[in-house]
């Protein structure tokens, strides 16, 4: 992989405006209200598609999928899913060619953008809440859980009650509580992309992916039209299992109570995999 000095002065990927380095600057310069984040989908024929609730295990999907033979390696900088935004906002444009995959969770409350085209599959990574918000605590950035919360799970707030009684309206959410709904809202999202895109959406549970890999990953390999590949195949881990059980009882029982019905409810929604308790 390139790194992010040599990727800024690499010639055969044009940039259409000043250099981005950050998911920071990505939102100050290319998340305008007028702009399309997916405008140049259409140049990436047959697409893979990767997204669902940041720490989910997007990224360990989307880079085992994208080892595979025969698919595009557009690494340009250190960030694998801004590097995918820029080239798929147009921002910057890219000399590779072969089919690509790309992971999108950073469209937030621009999901609805998946719906205007249908040259893509997309594999949706539904997870249990307690390991997602123990990521999005322990082993993510400050900036990052503040833009997804600001993106689209401040809407959800109301429905985070349950981690901890606020006494004033005007009380500045805590992290947990940003986390929750910020959980909710990504989660939401599901029912609203299968009642869309239909056949066009495979829906995973990751834990379960993880747990039983040699018979659900080639299933995921056949969605998306890839070849299957030992060698691809075998990237994918379960190390990040069961992290969500580090909490302390008393949150742990808050984010079942908060999350949990909503979390059944995405099981559902699995196109799949078969049940497990968490």
């Amino acid at each position: 992989m390139l790194n992010l000095e040599s990727a800024a002065t690499t010639p055969d990927f044009k940039w259409n405006g000043p250099k981005i380095n950050s998911w920071a600057r990505f939102h100050r310069i290319v998340k305008q209200p007028e702009a399309r984040l997916l405008a140049h989908l259409d140049r990436f024929p047959d697409s893979v598609l990767v997204a669902g609730c940041q720490r989910s295990g997007t990224t360990a999907l989307t880079r085992t999928l994208r080892c595979a033979r025969g698919m595009a390696d557009f690494r340009f900088c250190k960030d694998d899913e801004l590097a995918g935004a820029l080239l798929l906002s147009g921002y910057v444009e890219s000399p590779v060619i072969g089919r690509y995959c790309f992971q999108t969770t950073y469209l937030n409350d621009r999901f609805e953008e998946y719906f205007n085209t249908d040259d893509f599959r997309l594999i949706w990574i539904i997870r249990e809440p307690s390991a997602v918000i123990y990521s999005m605590l322990y082993n993510w950035n400050r900036g990052a859980l503040r833009r997804l919360f600001d993106a689209c799970g401040r809407t959800h707030l109301a429905d985070v009650d349950a981690c901890r009684p606020r006494l004033f309206s005007f009380a500045s959410p805590t992290r947990l509580e940003m986390a929750c709904a910020s959980y909710i809202a990504k989660a939401t999202q599901t029912f609203r992309l299968a009642e869309r895109l239909g056949d066009r959406l495979l829906v995973v549970d990751y834990d379960e992916l993880v747990g039983s890999k040699q018979r659900l990953l080639p299933e995921i390999f056949a969605f998306a039209g890839i070849e299957p590949d030992e060698q691809a195949m075998a990237l994918l881990h379960g190390k990040s299992v069961g992290k969500g059980s580090k909490f302390p009882a008393r949150i742990l029982e808050s984010i079942r109570a908060t999350c949990g019905p909503l979390f059944e409810r995405l099981r559902e929604q699995r196109t799949i995999g078969a049940s497990h308790a968490w």
